[in-house]
């Protein structure tokens, strides 16, 4: 079995990668840049899913690929059921689920497209759907330096999930027959941000204030940098779980084996003093 990974260096990718690895699975690690992808005994190899000329390369001789959403997946699906590919494992979001009618540009709408584009191309597609990365604590790190993490919502409730159990659920996914399937894939338990927050405080051994701050002064710094249909998904997001426990699934256990490891223990693993 030949899997390509793509993302080989994400969060996630890089979890699928080396489980995959330790599996004796020949592994196809692919990026813009292979020189960049670590020598750690995957086949290197460019893709750019905007230059077609990549497709075949990237994808001969592969019988099943981990994806990353991207925009306008469609001419590289459907170079992938030309290629033979079996199955893709392809990293999608709840927020698929929470927005069954997505708005247009938002994060719901990007991921639905993707998902659309496998099954389009008539491939067996495992979508993993997973709710707020426990990373995206990083997007906190200035307050959390500063002693003061500024939130729009701070009661709005997530389930933080470990990028490492994502990769558990995909490389199960890889490795067993192919089949179609949307797991919704949570943390195991429902926090708000200010519970987050709280935790990390506890971490680094110091108090961290959590200050409620405007929303739409919020949303209008966050437009600087982001594109304001994601912007705008996220205030859509944080506005219904204000206050409202997130759904908690047993999916990682069901399909791994291994409980879904708690925000707690991210913080303990990953988080850097």
């Amino acid at each position: 079995m030949t899997v390509l990974v793509t993302g080989a260096r994400g969060a996630v990718g890089s979890h699928v990668r080396a489980g995959l690895l330790a599996a004796g699975v020949d592994v196809r690690a692919a990026g813009r840049d292979p020189g960049l992808l670590p020598d750690d005994g995957s086949a290197r190899v460019a893709l750019d899913f905007a230059d077609p000329s990549s497709y075949e390369p990237a994808l001969t001789g592969v019988d099943r690929v981990f994806l990353y959403a991207a925009e306008d997946l469609r001419p590289f699906t459907r170079a992938a059921a030309d290629a033979g590919v079996r199955h893709v494992v392809v990293l999608s979001s709840e927020s698929v689920l929470q927005e069954p009618d997505p708005e247009p540009g938002g994060i719901a709408a990007y991921h639905a497209d993707a998902e659309a584009a496998l099954r389009d191309a008539g491939l067996t597609t495992t979508a993993l759907r997973p709710g707020a990365f426990a990373g995206n604590t990083g997007q906190w790190s200035p307050g959390i330096a500063a002693g003061v993490v500024e939130l729009p919502f701070p009661q709005a409730q997530s389930t933080p999930i470990d990028e490492r159990d994502i990769a558990d659920v995909a490389v199960a996914a890889l490795l067993a027959d192919p089949a179609d399937a949307s797991p919704h894939l949570t943390g195991p338990e429902s926090l708000t941000m200010a519970e987050q927050v709280g935790q990390v405080a506890e971490r680094v051994g110091r108090p961290i204030e959590v200050r409620a701050v405007d929303p739409e002064q919020a949303r209008e710094q966050m437009t600087r940098f982001v594109p304001a249909g994601i912007v705008d998904s996220l205030f859509r997001y944080w506005r219904a779980t204000d206050g409202v426990p997130a759904t908690v699934t047993d999916e990682v256990a069901r399909r791994t084996g291994h409980p879904a490891r708690t925000y707690r223990q991210w913080l303990a693993e990953c988080f850097s003093d």
